[in-house]
């Protein structure tokens, strides 16, 4: 309970939530809580990476509406080799995402290819980064307020709203564009991030294809 109270403070920036214990009848037993995040979902990117090392150091956050529908989003990359992407609807999480955070996915991975070709951060002979390269380390929060949302089974899990995918790649792409240029420092240290997971998967590839030759001549 107390941790879904801490994600509704993030999720509602501004919203104090106090959680009290009425069950304690003794005061000295009584137990009471209080949730209040004036930086909302990048007071939450905080949060989760507050043990992990920041590949750089201002958090990406926007928040921003695009035909009526309100999309807020909030990202860091960190040194792992996983990534963490929380995804909401109505302040509803969505575990199995949805066509919000496939919006989210096209705009970072275009934006990020764009930066680094005009910025020669890639060589010309290079493959664009792929969504995979661009997603290693990265923690990403994609909430989106909408006034009909369509949700796919029972639990909520996934949203299908098509135009929620429309409004976080309008939003996210342009806001995270302007945010790579007006902090070169962290979008350089980003790039160099990305570029090293590519690097990472085209010799994993490589290797693997020397195996699997040689294996094929043996």
């Amino acid at each position: 309970v107390l941790n879904r109270m801490r994600e509704q403070a993030y999720l509602t920036r501004g919203l104090r939530i106090s959680v009290s214990d009425a069950r304690e009848k003794e005061a000295r037993n009584h137990k009471s809580y209080a949730f209040f995040f004036e930086g909302g979902v990048r007071s939450y990117i905080h949060y989760l990476n507050r043990s992990i090392t920041a590949r750089h150091e201002t958090i990406f956050y926007a928040t921003k509406e695009h035909d009526g529908m309100a999309v807020e989003v909030a990202l860091q990359y960190v040194d792992d080799l996983q990534s963490r992407e929380v995804s909401f609807a109505n302040n509803i999480h969505t575990p199995e995402g949805g066509t919000h955070l496939t919006g989210f996915r096209t705009a970072l991975t275009r934006t990020l290819n764009d930066y680094a070709r005009k910025n020669n951060l890639l060589r010309s002979e290079d493959d664009n980064l792929t969504g995979d390269d661009v997603r290693e380390g990265l923690t990403a929060i994609v909430s989106v307020k909408i006034r009909e949302p369509q949700f796919e089974g029972q639990t909520k899990a996934k949203l299908g709203n098509t135009e929620a995918r429309t409004a976080a790649e309008a939003v996210f792409g342009e806001t995270f564009s302007a945010y790579l240029e007006e902090h070169p420092q962290d979008a350089r240290a980003i790039i160099a991030t990305v570029v090293l997971a590519m690097n990472a998967r085209k010799a994993a590839k490589a290797a693997k294809e020397t195996v699997l030759r040689k294996g094929a001549f043996g």
